[in-house]
């Protein structure tokens, strides 16, 4: 009570308020207390160096001043360590982590339970009330240099978040019940995570160490049990723990789930976020969108590239597997174009596929489509069943990009790091999203954590893709197939001197890229949706075992109809304007009807194309698409 009355008497400003009790709580004191001078000194030396690997751009080096700044006067070490540290920043002397780690890790007083270190950081990071996407990345490292499950760092975050959101009420008998199940759940997964976790000569994690139940209890107060956990509860209570969870979380408390799009912005007509991950806690008739998501340090967010169908879980589907973290949203937008374009492509390949009776030869000919000199004649002149709806969606798609950038601009999410993920248009939604945050310097650093475009329809130009070291802090990934004859023929009247990100590496020597090569996971685009989890597993992404699939899988089925759906409407391929690539193909001189008739009868030509000749019947092609819409006009869209 004297913590909350000190809050409401004092002149600081929330953030500054509550600095000042979670320091009086006693975590900072205990950690002090436990480490001798030269394990100080060792903490601050690893964190410097780090912050020196990590981030080592000119843009980067006020964040990384500031953080240092804000670790020496946590721990509390005198001003003359001040100057080292920035020269360690700077790399200067070309020092190793290794020997600090080796004296962090032999603290006598520590025990070998480099987790309490950890712990400090995450601690130093939120309590500020901005989990800032770059210190996110430098708690990872640090806490994998000195031997700490990223598994059980997360464990520590999602605590942090339950006592951080926690009400500090009396419970009913129900309500505690609830309670308790979640803490016994999580002593579980500490137990096996804690088992399988050993530092430096084998030394088991102990039981101490912010792990006592309820988990946040000691990290919040004393490592070593005591009154600091009820200091850091009535922190928490008071006007300056409430700023903090407002500005960790968003104001409205419920992440992204409550933002829609409320009137049209330019050509956009649908932008809207959904739960990806439900709380299995919540009540399944629950109309509260709060009550769906389970609330975390790190978000993700998920873009699909086109649908297939007009099912409920058209955007979801692809990413049942996904568990990157346990808060996760998907992005819904203009789904009527994307249906539009999977229906095209859908139609585009079986025409392809039709040509060859055999399993076998089907790979045949979509190796000679890849490696063709000139495109088969009855494929081009199918082009504009593909090239329209494909032309529109690339345009929208760059624009909800950009829209995705003011929202996470905006801080609609709260301070918290976000992952995006998206394949095809979806991974061309987050490369304009990067590309017009990379375009507002000052205001969209500390956002991103990791960006991964599987399949992305955009340049791979070193020069555009350099420019977003600046706003992704961790991993950016470019999953690209060489074999993605769809993507290449899309493309095809196209001269781009760097080439398509989706098809190639991109050649940025930076800490942050990683290219994967996906050929020998999927044998074309239209496979991204259906080999996600192998591609997330290969890019080095959690997933879900099949079992809390199915469990994820009944909740979402359960929430359905408490989330908001638009209705599709459907529209015409051959409504829509041909698009640049069909002055290519010498069909602009034709009229609508001719145009049509063109379409019908190329579906009963055979492919010309250089491979092996074999005598065989062709299956019937499917017929083109048929949709009812407005006709929509587009630019070129590399």
């Amino acid at each position: 009570m004297a913590a909350v009355a000190d809050s409401k008497h004092s002149g600081d400003d929330p953030t500054s308020e509550c600095n000042r009790l979670f320091t009086k709580s006693g975590k900072t004191l205990q950690l002090r207390a436990l480490l001798s001078d030269a394990g100080l000194y060792s903490y601050a030396a690893i964190c410097a160096l780090c912050l020196h690997e990590l981030y080592n751009y000119e843009w980067d080096q006020s964040f990384n001043q500031s953080c240092i700044n804000n670790l020496l006067h946590h721990l509390q070490l005198p001003k003359q360590v001040k100057g080292v540290m920035i020269s360690l920043i700077e790399g200067q002397g070309n020092q190793s982590t290794d020997a600090y780690v080796e004296l962090l890790l032999g603290e006598t007083n520590l025990k070998g339970k480099s987790l309490l270190v950890v712990e400090d950081l995450v601690m130093l990071a939120v309590k500020g009330g901005n989990y800032d996407a770059r210190m996110r990345v430098l708690i990872r490292h640090v806490a994998v240099l000195l031997h700490v499950p990223l598994e059980l760092l997360e464990l520590y975050e999602e605590s942090v978040v339950e006592f951080l959101t926690e009400e500090h009420k009396e419970l009913s008998e129900e309500e505690q019940q609830e309670v308790n199940k979640r803490h016994r759940g999580r002593k579980i997964k500490r137990y096996a995570w804690i088992g399988l976790a050993t530092l430096g000569g084998g030394a088991i994690l102990g039981l101490t160490g912010g792990l006592a139940a309820p988990l946040i209890g000691a990290g919040m107060g004393t490592l070593l049990g005591g009154a600091g956990a009820a200091g850091a509860a009535a922190a928490l209570g008071s006007t300056a723990g409430i700023a903090i969870i407002g500005s960790l979380f968003g104001v409205a408390g419920a992440g992204l789930t409550g933002f829609k799009m409320k009137k049209r912005v330019g050509e956009i007509e649908e932008f809207a976020f959904g739960p990806l991950t439900l709380n299995p806690q919540s009540s399944s008739n629950s109309n509260n969108n709060r009550a769906f998501i389970t609330q975390q340090l790190h978000i993700s967010i998920v873009v699909s590239g086109w649908l297939s169908d007009e099912g409920d879980d058209n955007f979801t589907r692809p990413w049942r597997s996904l568990l990157c973290s346990r808060e996760q949203y998907y992005l819904r937008y203009e789904s009527q174009y994307l249906l539009e374009l999977g229906r095209a492509m859908e139609y585009i390949l079986s025409f392809a596929v039709s040509m060859a009776a055999q399993e076998a030869l089907k790979y045949t000919i979509l190796s000679g489509l890849l490696n063709a000199i000139m495109w088969p004649a009855s494929l081009i002149t199918l082009a504009s069943v593909i090239d329209n709806p494909w032309g529109v969606c690339c345009r929208r798609s760059a624009e909800v990009g950009k829209q995705l950038a003011e929202v996470l601009m905006s801080r609609e999410q709260g301070q918290r790091p976000v992952t995006l993920i998206g394949f095809s248009l979806g991974a061309r939604v987050i490369y304009y999203c990067l590309r017009e945050m990379a375009s507002r310097p000052g205001k969209s650093e500390g956002i991103i954590q990791d960006a991964i475009l599987i399949g992305a329809p955009v340049t791979g130009s070193t020069k555009e893709w350099s420019r977003f070291a600046r706003v992704v802090s961790g991993r950016l990934v470019n999953g690209y197939c060489r074999g993605d004859w769809l993507l290449k023929f899309l493309y095809r009247t196209f001269s781009m001197a760097s080439g398509v990100a989706g098809l190639q590496p991109i050649n940025f020597k930076d800490r942050r890229m990683f290219n994967y090569d996906l050929s020998e996971l999927v044998s074309g685009h239209s496979e991204y949706p259906e080999k996600i989890r192998e591609i997330l597993e290969l890019i080095g992404v959690r997933t879900r075992s099949l079992d809390s699939m199915a469990a994820a899988d009944m909740a979402m089925k359960k929430s359905n109809s408490d989330l908001p759906v638009r209705p599709q409407s459907k529209i015409s391929l051959l409504s829509l304007r041909r698009c640049k690539s069909d002055n290519a193909v010498h069909l602009c001189g034709l009229d609508e009807e001719k145009w049509k008739e063109t379409l019908a009868a190329a579906s009963l030509e055979t492919l010309a194309i250089s491979s092996p000749t074999v005598s065989t019947t062709p299956s019937e092609p499917k017929s083109p698409p048929s949709f009812q819409s407005p006709p929509d006009k587009f630019s070129a869209y590399p």
